[in-house]
């Protein structure tokens, strides 16, 4: 069960060092630390999260020094995890960013991102909505609070038909799992809207890897197996390459 504990931050928001060439963001920023959505494949799931109170408090000051540049907002835990109903953090973060003038890069695999829509409609705003499947089954197992598929592919219909920049994070790549169907994922991308793809295999660390690793070997033993030998001796599945395919089906799709 997931506890939720109240924390003063000094800071906010955080310059990215080096180029980021994922998501093209000049700054970060959390306003939750750790997160509810209880992916077993992310080590930003804990039984503890920490919510930053009085981030919209600091921000604008923050603001007052930087120079304009994009925001990644949910550089490692979702911005719009289940807690945000709630505390609407991420709501009041936005309304300060668009208020002065500093475009934003949402990245989720929540719907209640469509709760902001005017928001993100206002400014120079982009939309990433993660999956790492698109089977209703395996997304109950691997993200089970996360958003439906259904609902994550409607939210991406939407910011399309507003005018937001919206794309997708096959994120992670789960190696023989997430490859199933995958150009048929990719098509439906596409004709929801998304304009890119971007995309990491999965990488399985210390308590990630036994967590991930024992779910899996729960309901697909035999995948387990082979996903423990592609990992062994390695947080990186050795001899697995799926980047021809994905290249692939985005052309085909007109995913860049």
């Amino acid at each position: 069960m997931v506890t939720y504990r109240w924390i003063q931050c000094n800071t906010i928001i955080n310059p990215i060092v080096g180029k980021d060439k994922l998501f093209k963001g000049r700054y970060a920023l959390d306003p939750y630390q750790k997160c509810d959505l209880s992916c077993i494949y992310c080590d930003a799931s804990e039984e503890t999260v920490f919510i930053k109170y009085n981030a919209p408090e600091i921000l604008p000051q923050e603001l007052n020094g930087l120079e304009r540049g994009t925001v990644i907002v949910g550089s490692t835990s979702d911005p719009y995890q289940m807690i945000e109903a709630e505390q609407c953090l991420t709501k009041r973060i936005l309304d300060i960013l668009t208020e002065n003038g500093f475009p934003f890069h949402i990245l989720t695999k929540s719907a209640m991102v469509l709760r902001d829509i005017s928001l993100i409609t206002k400014g120079n705003s982009t939309v990433t909505v993660s999956f790492s499947t698109l089977d209703e089954e395996l997304r109950r197992i691997v993200e089970p609070h996360a958003s439906s598929i259904n609902d994550r592919i409607e939210t991406l219909k939407v910011l399309s038909e507003k005018g937001v920049t919206a794309g997708v994070a096959l994120m992670p790549v789960i190696p023989i799992l997430s490859e199933m169907h995958l150009e048929d994922c990719i098509e439906k991308f596409s004709k929801a809207g998304a304009r890119y793809l971007i995309y990491e295999t999965l990488e399985l660390k210390g308590d990630v890897r036994r967590r991930f690793l024992d779910v899996i070997r729960m309901h697909y033993p035999d995948i387990a197996t082979r996903i423990e030998k592609l990992y062994k001796n390695s947080y990186k599945p050795k001899g697995y390459d799926i980047d021809k395919k994905i290249k692939k089906y985005c052309r085909m799709y007109n995913l860049r």
